[in-house]
């Protein structure tokens, strides 16, 4: 489709499955380009922004951060961006998916035993997960 052919607020969204405050909140974000105002002040979007909105959909459902979401539409609208360039930016997301999972792990071995350990009766000062939050390790 050309870059020229336009589409309402209504029906970029639903082709892109997200709400118009979404897609309101990635144009404040400036990962999208404002639309054209018609007659009558309907806005008017690219057609092109349903790719580009299902892609920041997506990314986000995978965990990436508006700054990297923004850094991979940098890679994705220049030219001289490579799937190389992705695949790095990619990468460093994923390794810290790992990072966070492992602090994630280590943080449920710190904190399940203080749960089951817990009577769930009797006042603060006799609770152990209060208790062992409040002496130093």
């Amino acid at each position: 489709m050309s870059a020229l052919a336009t589409i309402a607020l209504g029906a970029l969204a639903q082709q892109a499955g997200v709400d118009a405050a979404t897609i309101r909140a990635y144009e404040r974000l400036g990962l999208i380009h404002k639309p054209r105002r018609a007659a009558g002040g309907l806005q008017l979007y690219r057609t092109d922004d349903v790719a580009r909105v299902t892609f920041i959909r997506r990314t986000q459902e995978l965990g990436f951060s508006i700054p990297a979401i923004r850094e991979l539409l940098e890679i994705t609208d220049k030219s001289s961006g490579t799937c190389g360039d992705v695949h790095d930016l990619a990468q460093r997301h994923l390794l810290d998916i790992r990072r966070r999972r492992e602090d994630l792990a280590r943080l449920e071995t710190m904190l399940a035993p203080l749960v089951s350990a817990c009577p769930r009766k009797g006042s603060i000062e006799h609770c152990p997960i209060v208790n062992a939050l409040s002496h130093p390790a």
